[in-house]
């Protein structure tokens, strides 16, 4: 009996652990892209012309799709997670449809990292309850 609440105790802290990780890195991740976005903003203003069709298209899944999953995670960790992954794909076939290359970019890819992490935190407490 001890064991098996030992055990319990332990997902428990894993699960928490996944949760906090996930949400620290997000909230960092939204920090940083405001901050640049908006230092972007203030700098040069907004300028429509200035993007192709294209270029907005994936402008709309990366900032702006993945800080508004991210942000949803916050209080839907599945719903905000699968928002967040869905829309850096999506920004990454776009890149790959308008420039015949995915744009690969270590930085995007960290700050893609806390969609997965809330999308396995929803699935792992789902089996769990």
């Amino acid at each position: 009996m001890k064991d098996k609440k030992n055990v319990i105790v332990h997902n428990n802290l894993k699960l928490t652990f996944l949760r906090w990780t996930a949400r620290i890195w997000s909230y960092i991740v939204v920090a940083f892209i405001l901050l640049f976005v908006g230092a972007q903003i203030v700098e040069s203003g907004i300028d429509a012309d200035s993007f192709s069709l294209m270029e907005g298209i994936a402008f709309a899944f990366f900032p702006i799709g993945l800080t508004l999953g991210l942000i949803i995670a916050w209080w839907k960790e599945g719903l905000g997670g699968i928002i967040a992954t869905i829309s850096i794909i999506a920004f990454h076939l776009i890149m790959l449809f308008a420039h015949g290359n995915p744009d690969f970019v270590i930085l995007i890819e960290l700050l893609a990292v806390p969609g997965p992490l809330f999308i396995i935190y929803w699935l792992l407490s789902r089996k769990k309850g």
